[in-house]
């Protein structure tokens, strides 16, 4: 459900800061940049959510475990988006 939030969040960073006139559009590089700078970092969890073990990888048959840090992970990316720190900063 991470999808629709971001978007959500994306819509809010163009109306507040873009528009469809040509003077004050906005790249889709630059709403992602600021989707990412005013993210709430998420650090990997300590243990795997219930029943996630479960899941493997399809070609090694691992279990997956998160990489990275808090500032971008395999399981959360950028972070947690901000709509207020966003539409704010």
């Amino acid at each position: 459900m991470a999808g629709p939030h971001a978007a959500g969040v994306a819509a809010l960073i163009v109306s507040r800061y873009g528009s469809a006139g040509a003077q004050k559009k906005m790249s889709s590089g630059r709403v992602a940049a600021l989707l990412g700078q005013t993210a709430d970092p998420q650090a990997c969890p300590n243990a795997p959510p219930a029943g996630y073990l479960a899941f493997t990888g399809v070609n090694s048959g691992a279990e997956q475990e998160c990489q990275g840090g808090s500032g971008h992970n395999s399981w959360y990316g950028t972070g947690q988006v901000d709509a207020l720190n966003a539409v704010t900063k």
